[in-house]
């Protein structure tokens, strides 16, 4: 489905069949063998899969980003937010937003929440939080963020007294074989895609109102 997607013409169509599978594979148990596999990316299908499924999940920013989040690709999901301030920002984006913040507190982002007391290890992690909750206005889902982030222990406190081992925390380094620099690319070209659609949408809404005047 998301190969036929990448070919999908409908860009409004594309974004929310994208949202509607981003929200079947995040929380049908069914898939829960398939998200270990993308939380890991240790093998070349899951590799393969996390590439195919980016590419449709382009067509939404705000699931592009819950997509890094599963798979773990916490600074590229932090590169992605820092695009957000380009973008078309609308009722709808901040909504997705507000939607994925409550994800993020929901069981199958434990492993996510846990990675926050190893603050050496993942600090594009925080940032990416904090990047969420810069966008989101104060209202429910900004506070929920907000007093999750509080949480986040100071990383002087959570030192050890045995300072010569090493580092057995949640570090994870960028899986190998993908070009994230060409995965962004890609991201910025289908959403310039979808700001151009959705200027052409709004003027021929405009010319139908002024017909409907006359």
């Amino acid at each position: 489905m998301a190969d036929i997607l990448l070919r999908e013409e409908d860009l409004k169509f594309a974004s929310t069949m994208v949202h509607t599978l981003n929200t079947i594979l995040l929380t049908s148990s069914e898939l829960f063998q398939l998200r270990n596999q993308l939380k890991d990316l240790k093998t070349p299908e899951s590799r393969n899969l996390f590439c195919c499924l980016y590419r449709s999940w382009c067509h939404n920013p705000v699931t592009t980003v819950s997509l890094c989040f599963l798979t773990q690709n916490y600074k590229h999901a932090y590169d992605l937010i820092q695009k957000f301030g380009d973008l078309e920002v609308t009722v709808d984006f901040l909504t997705e937003v507000d939607k994925l913040v409550q994800l993020i507190e929901c069981p199958i982002f434990t492993y996510l929440r846990l990675q926050l007391l190893d603050v050496k290890n993942n600090p594009y992690l925080i940032k990416a939080l904090y990047g969420l909750l810069m966008l989101l206005p104060q209202s429910s889902a900004f506070e929920l963020l907000s007093h999750r982030l509080q949480c986040v222990p100071n990383p002087e406190l959570m030192q050890t007294t045995d300072n010569t081992k090493p580092s057995t925390g949640f570090k994870r380094t960028a899986a190998s074989n993908i070009d994230y620099t060409e995965l962004l690319q890609h991201f910025e070209k289908v959403q310039n895609k979808h700001l151009e659609a959705r200027h052409q949408r709004a003027g021929r809404a405009e010319q139908l109102d002024r017909r409907v005047v006359l």
